[in-house]
């Protein structure tokens, strides 16, 4: 049988797909609703709920390249090492003093 020639089942792509909203991932659309909120509230202005323009199509983008572009950088990230310093200042920041 020849790989060019298999068809594709759309309920078994459906079922390993992971959720999607507007374009992007659950996770993403929720990282991208929050960043814009934290902005509007620390900028106090109503143009900053603008933000989420270009950091929606940013997500469409990588969604359309890979859907679980963003659930593995969410994976790579919770597995991230802790600083080289932290038995020096017992914790992950830095803070010089």
């Amino acid at each position: 049988m020849d790989a060019a020639h298999t068809e594709r089942d759309p309920l078994v792509v459906g079922m390993t797909r992971p959720l999607m909203m507007f374009g992007v991932t659950y996770s993403y659309f929720v990282v991208e609703g929050m960043t814009a909120a934290i902005l509007f509230l620390m900028g106090n202005n109503l143009l900053y709920l603008l933000i989420i323009i270009p950091l929606h199509v940013l997500g469409v983008v990588l969604c359309k390249w890979d859907a679980r572009f963003f659930d593995i950088l969410f994976r790579v990230a919770q597995r991230a090492r802790p600083v080289r310093n932290r038995p020096r200042h017992r914790c992950n920041l830095y803070l010089p003093h």
